[in-house]
């Protein structure tokens, strides 16, 4: 047996072929994987809510929270006053309407001189909200025609002002 001059002593090692992959070598690729479907799912979740927002919000919330033990105060004094308000809204065409509230005290008496705000709301856009003040119709009644921008849901927001105390409620309304 010759040792040839080129390799030394060294054994001459086999043709190299392909190098086996040891077990496992793919492990660390699957969390690479995992974590770009992630950053794609979160990026189609960013673009969505970015281009959904209505841009509805409450504005001066710190200050309405601080305002929370006043505002239960004023709901027990409603409660106690025990006004008989029942509030009607008739949707007359498309996008037209007329809304209605009659309001009684605790004895069933017309609340007669009173100041009647209905504020129109739209849950689910800004811009569209309307107020407007109901002139007395007689009998505890007050009312007017109302014409919406949209079609939908709306939040009917009224507020009666009387010399003998306020009164507020909400009522979730639909428009043709």
């Amino acid at each position: 047996m010759s040792i040839s001059t080129a390799t030394g002593n060294r054994p001459v090692s086999p043709k190299p072929g392909k190098a086996s992959r040891q077990p496992g070598w793919y492990i660390p690729w699957i969390f690479v994987g995992v974590f770009m479907i992630v950053m794609a799912v979160n990026g189609v979740m960013v673009h969505f809510a970015m281009s959904s927002w209505t841009g509805v919000e409450t504005e001066n919330h710190f200050i309405k929270g601080l305002g929370y033990n006043n505002d239960l105060a004023g709901a027990r004094a409603q409660a106690e006053r025990g006004w008989q308000v029942e509030p009607q809204f008739t949707s007359t065409e498309p996008r037209k309407a007329v809304v209605a509230i009659t309001a009684r005290d605790k004895q069933g008496q017309v609340l007669k001189d009173a100041t009647v705000t209905v504020t129109m709301i739209r849950p689910t856009a800004e811009g569209h909200d309307k107020s407007l003040t109901l002139p007395y119709l007689g009998e505890g009644r007050y009312g007017a025609p109302v014409e919406l921008d949209l079609e939908g849901q709306w939040d009917m927001r009224f507020v009666i002002t009387h010399a003998t105390g306020d009164y507020q409620d909400q009522k979730r309304v639909w428009v043709q």
